[in-house]
C-alpha cells in the first residue's frame, strides 16, 4: 500500500523537525524521538472491550449471584465465569481464527457454553426466559471506573471506537448499557475474522481510511497489541490486574509498546503531555 507523504512540523528538544507523517517508525526510533511523535501523529484510538473497557468477570459474578437469588441455586460464580469465558467464548474464537468453525453471534457461543456449564455444574430446571435473560449478562457488562472519564478525555483529541472481536449487537449492547461516547463502532465481525488475525488490522486501517501508524490500539492484551503493532499501528497498553478475577496472575508483555498504562485516565494524560 502507498500512501501519500506530507510533512508536518513538530519541536522537539528545541529543534524544529519535519516529519513525514505518513512514516513508520521503528523501535530504535521510537525511542530516541519518545512520545512526542507518536501522540501528535495518531488521529484514532481503537479499544479492545472485553477486559479492557469491561469488567467482565465481576460483572457476570455478580449476574450470577443474582440468578442465585432468584433460583435459590448455589454456584461458584468466579469458577464459573472464567470457564465461561476461558474454555468458551476465548476457544470459539481460536476455533474460528484456526477455521475450525464458522462465525456466529456472540449470544450463541456464549449460550453454547452456559448449556454445557449448566450441565456440568449440576443446574437443572431452568426456564428458557432465565436462560436467555442471564446468557446476555454478557451484553450488560459494566465498565472499569476510570472508563467514563477517561473516554470523555481522550474524545476531545482523537476518534474513539471500540474494535472488538464481540459482534455489532453486543458492542451496542454494552455502549447503551454505560452510555459509552463512542464515535462509531467496529466489530471483527465486520470483516468475518477475529482478532489477532493479521490482516484485520489492516482492514480496520482501510475501514478509517488511514495509515495504521495514526491509528493507536489500546488494550490489556499482549497478543492482541502484538498484532496491531506488527500491522503498524501504536499501541497502548492498560494494565487490568483483576481482569480474571483477585487470583489471576497478570500476563506477560513479551514486546514493548508505546505506551504502558493503569487506567484511560492516566493514558488521556499521557497522550495530552507526552513529554511529561
Amino acid at each position: 500500500m502507498i500512501y501519500k507523504i506530507q510533512t508536518v512540523t513538530h519541536k522537539l528538544n528545541g529543534t524544529v523537525t519535519k516529519i513525514p507523517s505518513c512514516f513508520l517508525w521503528t523501535d530504535d526510533e521510537r525511542k530516541q524521538k519518545g512520545p512526542l511523535v507518536i501522540a501528535s501523529n495518531v488521529k484514532v484510538l481503537c479499544f479492545d472491550v472485553f477486559g479492557t473497557v469491561t469488567d467482565w468477570y465481576s460483572s457476570v459474578t455478580r449476574e450470577g449471584q443474582k440468578f442465585s437469588d432468584r433460583t435459590g441455586i448455589t454456584v461458584p460464580w468466579g469458577e464459573f465465569v472464567n470457564k465461561w469465558r476461558i474454555e468458551g467464548y476465548l476457544k470459539a474464537l481460536g476455533d474460528i481464527s484456526s477455521g475450525e468453525r464458522e462465525i456466529i453471534p456472540t449470544a450463541e457461543i456464549h449460550k453454547e457454553k452456559l448449556l454445557s456449564l449448566f450441565d456440568e455444574y449440576g443446574v437443572r430446571g431452568i426456564g428458557d426466559s432465565d436462560i436467555e435473560d442471564f446468557n446476555l449478562a454478557w451484553n450488560r457488562l459494566d465498565v472499569w471506573d476510570d472508563v467514563v472519564e477517561g473516554l470523555a478525555r481522550l474524545k476531545e483529541d482523537f476518534m474513539i471506537l471500540p474494535f472488538s472481536n464481540g459482534d455489532f449487537r453486543c458492542l451496542l449492547d454494552i455502549s447503551r448499557h454505560n452510555n459509552l461516547p463512542w464515535n462509531g463502532i467496529i466489530s471483527a465481525d465486520f470483516f468475518k475474522k477475529v482478532k489477532p488475525d493479521p490482516t484485520i488490522y489492516h482492514d480496520t486501517a482501510a475501514l478509517l481510511q488511514l495509515p495504521p501508524e495514526q491509528i493507536m490500539m489500546v488494550a490489556c492484551h499482549a497478543r492482541d497489541l502484538e498484532g496491531a503493532k506488527n500491522a503498524g499501528f501504536r499501541t497502548a497498553y492498560v494494565n487490568r490486574t483483576l481482569e480474571y478475577g483477585p487470583d489471576a496472575v497478570p500476563e506477560e508483555k513479551p514486546v514493548p509498546f508505546d505506551y504502558d498504562v493503569n487506567s484511560f485516565i492516566e493514558l488521556a494524560e499521557a497522550l495530552r503531555n507526552p513529554s511529561s
